[in-house]
């Protein structure tokens, strides 16, 4: 399997956790449809759309696990654009305060991992 394979599969299964999570956010499961369909059709887009959303953005935050600096800049990202990982934003911004700290560990985790996968892959 490919770096780049690998990291859409990943990006679909953090996504399906979310939806599993909070399955009231439509925005979860449409962003989810969107990830399903262009791994079909142009996988690269979703490593580059993450690099460019994410990862240049939020990746030392990430790294650091800086939740306050995150939901900052998920704030500041959701007033300005939108883009389809969008409910990876909301997350931060709506949920996170009341999360539980081991829900809190899935996504540090899945968020480390697309990292480390996104540098590998573009690489």
């Amino acid at each position: 399997m490919s770096v780049l394979a690998a990291f859409c599969n990943q990006m679909i299964r953090f996504f399906e956790e979310l939806q599993a999570s909070y399955p009231e956010e439509k925005s979860i499961s449409m962003g989810l449809e969107a990830l399903q369909a262009a791994k079909k059709s142009n996988p690269r887009l979703i490593l580059d759309m993450f690099y460019e959303y994410m990862y240049k953005p939020a990746n030392d935050l990430i790294m650091t696990r800086n939740d306050e600096a995150i939901m900052k800049l998920a704030r500041e990202i959701m007033l300005t654009q939108f883009n389809e990982l969008m409910p990876t934003l909301v997350i931060f911004d709506k949920y996170w305060p009341n999360m539980s700290q081991q829900n809190r560990e899935v996504i540090w985790q899945y968020l480390t991992v697309l990292c480390k996968l996104c540098e590998k892959a573009r690489a």
